[in-house]
């Protein structure tokens, strides 16, 4: 059995390592347009800021080959499905196919010699810029854009950020909770602003903005060579012998919404999903929720789950240690529906793990007069009898009750 895998990122490479765990006997085939080996790109913000890029590389040519599998530095430009080819500097036969190519940046307006943060040169060139610079504008305020600006920013340049949307963070953040998180960060953020145009550091729209250079994080689109975008199911399943995995890819959520993957968590494990079922396998992906999470200027957010405006929510903000403590503030705001847990935002220390707990609840479909019962670790140097969660938990009941979400 010949198992070809098209793309190198963090899908590919963990379908590539899985087939062959999987079977032993299969020849596995990786290509990689790159040729960088596996890293990470959740990373590249921290390249730009001075982290050396080598200790990003988690797999070289070399880790490959002493696995097994044949790791080929090709940019795969034509699919034959009907054939059973790829075609890179040469056809290549395959009996299954895993496709696993990404994503390229979206642009929504005309941009001229601006920068682009997809990959690990991307980020070696921006720092190389950013050296010699004292300004940059920033166009985009998602988790990316966040992370650019800060990495901008502890380079020692000024900068600014361009948002489209209302707030900042729109597919992760409610705007109350953004614009809670926006206050603590302190950064020079413009809303609502529509980009008309980029040329170098000039920005042109409703009012026109100057810098040295401007980096573009407006989003990423599907790269699925076959198709713009793969829709697949639990299985990674595309069609007969041919697998996706990654952000080329579209899967229903938890709650049944077809979504664009665009999340490192998701991609490895729809990779491993894909390799181990390319080799003879059954394996299956659990509906993702789509767990978010960062952490800029000292700041942790996270979140998963449905919005406040798609539920009935409550917000708290109290401290993460007992009074007598030197704790510091947190911010949590839940969300139900239908009288479950649904989702959450958190803005502070620990928001990561209270989001991975109220990612269980919403698994369980527990609903919100459970949840509220539950308890917390206590001891006072590391949470208060009610943590933060416990008691938005206990207020959300209430107006679930109230509304009759129940």
């Amino acid at each position: 059995m010949k198992i070809v895998i098209v793309g190198g990122g963090s899908a590919g490479a963990t379908a590539a390592q899985f087939a062959k765990k999987t079977n032993r006997k299969a020849e596995v085939v990786l290509f990689d347009k790159e040729g960088m080996g596996l890293y990470s790109r959740c990373a590249l913000p921290y390249v730009i800021s001075g982290m050396d890029w080598k200790k990003i590389v988690e797999l070289t040519r070399s880790d490959f080959e002493k696995m097994g599998i044949s790791y080929r530095n090709e940019e795969i430009k034509r699919i034959d499905i009907d054939a059973r080819i790829v075609e890179g500097e040469k056809e290549e036969e395959f009996d299954k196919l895993i496709i696993a190519s990404g994503a390229k940046p979206s642009c929504p307006f005309k941009a001229e010699n601006a920068y682009f943060l997809r990959n690990l040169n991307d980020a070696i060139e921006i720092r190389r810029i950013a050296l010699n610079a004292k300004s940059a504008i920033v166009i985009g305020a998602g988790l990316v854009g966040i992370e650019i600006a800060e990495a901008l920013k502890k380079i020692g340049i000024e900068v600014k950020i361009l948002e489209y949307m209302p707030n900042i963070l729109p597919n992760m953040l409610d705007k109350d909770v953004a614009d809670y998180l926006m206050k603590k960060i302190g950064l020079d953020i413009v809303l609502n602003y529509k980009v008309e145009e980029v040329q170098g550091g000039e920005v042109f729209g409703e009012e026109n903005y100057k810098s040295d250079f401007t980096v573009i994080a407006t989003g990423n689109k599907p790269n699925g060579i076959i198709k713009d975008v793969i829709d697949v199911d639990e299985k990674c399943y595309f069609r007969e012998d041919i697998y996706s995995a990654g952000d080329c890819t579209k899967v229903k959520d938890f709650f049944g919404r077809a979504i664009n993957v665009g999340l490192g968590s998701i991609a490895v494990r729809q990779g491993m999903v894909a390799g181990i079922n390319s080799a003879g396998g059954n394996e299956s992906l659990i509906p993702p929720l789509f767990s978010k999470t960062t952490k800029v200027f000292g700041i942790e957010i996270a979140s998963v789950g449905l919005m406040g405006s798609e539920g009935v929510s409550a917000k708290y903000i109290g401290k993460d240690l007992p009074n007598y403590m030197e704790g510091e503030e947190f911010l949590i705001k839940l969300v139900a529906k239908d009288g479950k847990i649904a989702g959450a935002q958190a803005v502070g220390r620990g928001a990561a793990k209270v989001i991975d707990r109220v990612a269980v609840a919403i698994y369980a479909r527990m609903r919100v007069k459970d949840f509220a019962k539950i308890e917390n670790a206590y001891a006072p140097s590391v949470a208060p009898v009610f943590d933060c969660l416990a008691i938005v938990s206990n207020i959300l009941q209430r107006k679930v009750e109230d509304e009759k979400d129940i």
